[in-house]
């Protein structure tokens, strides 16, 4: 959004510029034709072509002083206009409190949605919505572009070397490119980016997102899954973030206002893509922990305009709790 603005105000500059150039050039202009008549005129003694001559010059005059004052309310108009689009934009959002009972089915969670056209959040449960817990593997999408960023991948299908290791996930024992690891949800693939781009750039990288607490500090993880490489920071560990923050997070990637190229992501908009729908392109990551909670956080693309979403359950007393319920 930055950037739109920034060459939103140079294209005004230089508009500007334009109009003042046109003004010098219509006043160069009528002061030739002026000086031609005068000169063509001079040896005429008549007192009223004189008059005539001197009428014709006023007339000139004004009328590109009329035209200069047009433009000049013209380029004053315009910069109004951006000024108030630009007000518009940092105008606070709505919190709008919802009832998603219904489509809980009696499950404990939270919702919270940003619709980009209304300016507005909508709140299921709101406090559980601004509670930092484990991100899961929601954190795919943040580890994605670092791993970009950071060139340990560069395309969708970059590979990050299989070691022959028999994993719990079927779909995890093979040379994942990173389409199906992002889709498939493998570990031990972002284990490997991460330790690539290493503690204190992921660190850095996580504060430029404003990543929940940021707190990589349990690096290994604490130990949920029996294997190493299945283990790290975002996994029922040390990293939390709330679903307020997600959604926030989700809005500042696709809007620009991130040290990401358009590139990187562009390639995580195709990693996410889950189906079109009648409310529009659907894309999510799922997440599912250790303790009875899960996630579903995304957006709906429709029209060049951007539903954010981040669901997340907790209920201790349900089985069903995982990625796809959520």
């Amino acid at each position: 959004m930055l950037i739109v603005i920034r060459l939103l105000q140079r294209i005004r500059k230089v508009w500007l510029v334009k109009v003042k150039m046109k003004k010098y050039i219509t006043m160069s202009i009528l002061l030739v034709l002026v000086m031609c008549i005068l000169s063509a005129c001079s040896s005429k003694e008549s007192n009223g072509v004189d008059k005539n001559i001197k009428e014709q010059t006023e007339e000139l005059l004004t009328n590109n002083e009329i035209y200069g004052r047009i433009q000049d309310e013209k380029s004053t108009q315009e910069i109004k206009t951006e000024a108030k689009r630009q007000e518009n934009e940092h105008i606070e959002p709505e919190d709008i409190t919802v009832d998603y009972t219904e489509e809980f089915q009696s499950m404990e969670g939270c919702a919270v949605i940003f619709d980009e056209s209304k300016n507005a959040y909508m709140f299921y449960n709101e406090e559980a919505c601004k509670t930092e817990v484990s991100p899961c593997s929601t954190f795919k999408i943040a580890s994605t572009l670092i791993g970009l960023h950071n060139q340990v991948i560069t395309s969708e299908e970059s590979k990050m070397g299989y070691n022959g290791m028999e994993y719990p996930v079927d779909s995890w024992n093979a040379d994942l490119n990173l389409r199906d690891a992002f889709q498939n949800s493998c570990v031990w693939y972002f284990r490997k980016i991460i330790d690539e781009v290493g503690k204190e750039e992921v660190k850095e990288e996580l504060l430029a997102l404003n990543y929940g607490n940021c707190d990589v500090s349990e690096w290994n993880g604490s130990g949920v899954n029996a294997f190493p490489q299945l283990n790290g920071f975002w996994l029922n560990s040390s990293l939390e973030i709330s679903p307020w923050v997600q959604v926030g997070m989700l809005r500042n990637i696709i809007d620009g206002n991130i040290i990401y190229t358009q590139e990187e992501v562009n390639i995580l908009k195709d990693i996410m893509f889950v189906e079109t729908k009648d409310v529009g392109k659907i894309y999510g990551k799922t997440g599912t922990g250790s303790n009875h909670d899960a996630w579903f956080v995304g957006f709906v693309e429709k029209e060049e305009s951007y539903i954010y979403f981040a669901v997340y359950l907790k209920d201790d007393d349900s089985d069903e709790v995982n990625g796809t319920m959520a």
